[in-house]
């Protein structure tokens, strides 16, 4: 399953870098202990503006974990959108640094005999599915259709010109599915109601966030590289 825990996964080439990269901004001195040690801190120098510009340079793109670098730049795009949950940030880094891996995207869990290619795959799958195997489908539905229509959705638009479905196919099914998966236990088990709630209620806004990231750092004009 995804889950909110890229903050949890940085290397210490992470802290090393993000320590450098706010010591030349005129910022009282970090110091890695307080980054490993104080959350409340490490969170603070996230936020940081210095970072994204960091990151983005090509000295940047070298040597930080996918973890640090997609939390930080999701979690600048949803600011912009009025998002400001630390957690769901989380979740959508991790959800980006999961389905870079092609492997990953065609398979909801790795003790599921599934492989999807399009969410009309999933939505068959869920008549012979069991309850457990259900919700694992729908979460990642509402992923699919998060990460699809928020970093290609230009290729969504073509597509959509010879007959397959348009953008409003896949945030409808990404709501629902997130709407839906919300108020299971296992989504209470996971921790992720409230992502999963929140999914529900704001998922335009979060696409539209990754639509402005997908400007940034994909070619979203692009196809898919797993199509």
């Amino acid at each position: 399953m995804v889950l909110a825990n890229c903050r949890a996964q940085f290397t210490a080439s992470d802290f090393d870098f993000i320590a450098k990269a706010l010591s030349t901004q005129g910022t009282r001195h970090i110091s890695l202990v307080e980054l490993l040690s104080d959350p409340e801190c490490r969170d603070e120098m996230l936020d940081h503006q210095a970072l994204p510009k960091a990151l983005l340079s090509r000295e940047g793109q070298v040597g930080v974990s996918q973890q640090l670098y997609f939390y930080v730049l999701v979690r600048t795009v949803l600011r912009r959108q009025g998002i400001e949950d630390r957690e769901l940030a989380d979740y959508i880094a991790a959800l980006l640094w999961q389905f870079s891996s092609t492997q990953r995207l065609h398979m909801p869990h790795e003790k599921l005999p599934h492989r999807f290619h399009y969410l009309v795959e999933m939505l068959e799958a869920l008549s012979t599915a069991s309850a457990a195997e259900a919700f694992v489908i729908r979460v990642h539905m509402g992923n699919y259709a998060l990460f699809l229509s928020g970093m290609f959705r230009a290729w969504i638009t073509r597509r959509q010109q010879r007959g397959a479905p348009d953008p409003s196919f896949y945030e409808e099914i990404g709501r629902s599915s997130f709407k839906t998966v919300a108020t299971h236990k296992l989504a209470y088990q996971l921790e992720l109601a409230q992502v999963y709630h929140q999914l529900a209620d704001g998922f335009r806004d979060a696409r539209l966030a990754l639509n402005e990231l997908a400007q940034t750092v994909w070619k979203p004009e692009e196809a898919p590289p797993f199509v």
